[in-house]
């Protein structure tokens, strides 16, 4: 019980307030700059919910961080990659061609692919790919906000569950094993995805 111990300290330590900063940043992060399990820091993140506020609010309030983070964090990249890179003309045209190639393997091949990243991650860094396949940005982000709002609000939903059936010590093992075993099963979708479609293992 050692690691929820240091889990309960830390997440003391920052406070409400602190926690959801965090818990922003690293959607932000995730989306933007390399895989950082989401997953699993919003799950541990409402388990370790202040006794003083009421589960709806404080899952309603992590919900909007995440999918506050991802928009912010997929705007950004998207930005960044669309200003200082393709309308200067300096993706390289191998790099291009190769992303466009990486699209084109999948079922889908427009803005929609962003929906079925939510289940099967097939698409890293989605923000660079909108930029440089030119998809319409607003799709692209009504896309990336739904899909996160209906699979952390689900996520959300199975953690409530799960406290008011255990304690909370018991409730943060099960939702902890509960959201590793999501994050397996979407590796798992992913790489079928990508065996049926005849998609490479990565696309560089």
């Amino acid at each position: 019980m050692a690691f929820l111990d240091e889990l309960a300290g830390l997440f003391g330590f920052l406070g409400p307030a602190g926690t959801l900063v965090a818990l922003f940043f690293i959607f932000v992060v995730d989306a933007a700059v390399f895989p950082a399990l989401p997953e699993v820091a919003i799950v541990l993140t409402y388990s370790f919910r202040p006794g003083w506020i009421d589960p709806i609010p404080w899952a309603v309030l992590l919900l909007v961080m995440a999918v506050g983070g991802e928009a912010v964090g997929n705007s950004a990249l998207y930005l960044l990659v669309r200003h200082a890179i393709v309308q200067r003309g300096r993706m390289p045209a191998v790099v291009e061609r190769l992303m466009r190639r990486w699209v084109g393997f999948l079922l889908v091949r427009d803005e929609r692919v962003i929906l079925l990243n939510r289940i099967a991650p097939v698409l890293p860094m989605v923000g660079a790919f909108i930029a440089t396949c030119h998809w319409d940005f607003r799709k692209s982000l009504a896309y990336i906000v739904t899909g996160a709002g209906a699979k952390y609000a689900l996520l959300l939903l199975l953690s409530g569950a799960v406290g008011l059936a255990y304690d909370a010590a018991t409730a943060r093992w099960l939702t902890f094993g509960l959201v590793l075993g999501v994050v397996a099963l979407s590796a798992v979708a992913s790489l079928v995805v990508r065996r049926r479609a005849g998609v490479p293992p990565r696309p560089d």
